[in-house]
């Protein structure tokens, strides 16, 4: 009998009703553990426009196991208790079988679901319809988790609503994926523009007076959604419901700059004056370079490369190549190194089906997101951090070199 609802068309069906826009949702985020990237389940070979349905892959280890799949975001169906959490983390635990879908095991589903709320907001089973029983939906109203029922591999519809939980002690895994949703999905490519004035030049266009897109635009660079995505990345941004407004970290530009330049106008036109120079920032303009260092710093990207660096350059590789870097970079912590690192598209070759890294892939140098390799890198040459700027050549990532500037305290 041909398989129809294992559990990873299970999975798909539940992961496209929680999460309908992914791609049009920035507040949404959601990846699939990697047991789901092996060809095929139970001898049954998993068609590849399903295999695309639950990408992207990452690794998913929370303290009571591993979820099939985690997401951040409000589910799009009914929730109760919705109002206590704004971005709320979500588990879903799928199960089917291969010949009869009404032999799935929900009842440990439902389990497996409840063990993970400890670390997650929200758990949902989700299961062939005709495996929901009533025993199983009852076992689920007691324990706050929902229930999905799948009809087919397309088509999924809510069985019981789940509850919101507490916040929980957040793992490294569910930090990386919440950093992944918070950063807008920093996932195909492109740190948007690779010089920091660009940055911070945003958040003093949010505070002068006029329009931000047409000061910004003047005075900085026309690339205006690219400065804007830029300074919401290293949080100097927030980007709120009633509109846009500097955090904390951005309050503090202006304030460099009202007392460096006397007003944000006259620090407006000294950033114009930058425009089209090639001079690294940290020559070109120190103590705003410094500035900026001190806001990357707070990137939880910058420190990861740093520290991969830093242990790289203890054992004597220096300077490193970024197979070394990255590879360095998911011993300390796998789960962000992969969503700072490599495409969605290639995850599945970079990812073994248990979870860990396949070493023999990272001399690809397609596997790696031109973000990290080209504009990011460049960022950090900017501030003081790198010796060297980046490549947009795939040719050459694997010879562009990565070593920490020993000149400048970090």
């Amino acid at each position: 009998m041909a398989a129809t609802l294992t559990e990873p068309a299970v999975l798909a069906a539940a992961k496209d009703t929680l999460y309908p826009d992914l791609g049009g949702n920035q507040d949404h985020y959601a990846v699939t553990e990697t047991q789901f990237t092996r060809p095929s389940w139970g001898g049954w070979e998993i068609p590849d426009d399903l295999r695309r349905r639950l990408a992207p892959y990452n690794t998913i280890r929370l303290t009571d196991g591993e979820p099939d799949l985690l997401g951040v975001g409000m589910p799009a169906l009914e929730v109760l208790n919705a109002d206590a959490a704004t971005t709320p983390v979500t588990v879903i635990e799928a199960k089917g079988h291969n010949s009869d879908p009404s032999a799935a095991d929900v009842r440990t589903g439902i389990n497996q679901a409840h063990g993970h709320l400890s670390e997650v907001n929200i758990g949902y089973v989700a299961a062939p319809i005709q495996s929901i029983t009533d025993q199983a939906r009852a076992l689920a109203r007691d324990l706050n988790i929902g229930v999905i029922g799948v009809e087919n591999p397309h088509d999924a519809s809510l069985i019981e609503p789940a509850r919101v939980t507490g916040v929980g002690d957040f793992s490294t895994t569910i930090d990386a994926i919440r950093f992944q949703a918070t950063t807008h999905q920093l996932t195909e490519g492109s740190f948007p523009v690779n010089h920091p004035k660009n940055y911070l030049g945003y958040a003093l266009a949010l505070a002068a007076d006029g329009d931000t897109d047409d000061i910004y635009s003047e005075h900085v660079i026309n690339s205006v959604s690219g400065g804007r995505r830029g300074a919401i990345l290293l949080g100097l941004v927030d980007n709120q419901p009633g509109g846009e407004a500097l955090t904390h970290l951005g309050a503090e530009v202006v304030r460099f700059a009202r007392a460096h330049h006397g007003t944000v106008d006259a620090a407006l036109d000294e950033f114009a004056s930058w425009k089209g120079r090639s001079t690294p920032f940290i020559d070109l303009a120190p103590r705003w370079a410094q500035l900026a260092r001190s806001v990357a710093i707070q990137y939880d990207p910058t420190q990861l490369i740093i520290e991969a660096l830093e242990r790289l350059h203890e054992r004597g590789i220096n300077p490193a190549t970024i197979d070394a870097v990255v590879r360095e970079a998911c011993r300390i912590n796998q789960p962000l190194a992969v969503e700072v690192s490599f495409t969605q598209s290639r995850r599945e070759d970079v990812l073994t089906a248990d979870g860990n890294i396949d070493e023999s892939v990272l001399s690809d140098p397609t596997v790696y997101k031109s973000g990290i390799h080209f504009q990011f890198k460049y960022h950090l040459r900017h501030i003081g951090l790198l010796t060297e700027g980046g490549t947009d050549t795939k040719s050459e990532v694997l010879q562009n070199t990565w070593e920490l500037r020993q000149s400048v305290g970090v």
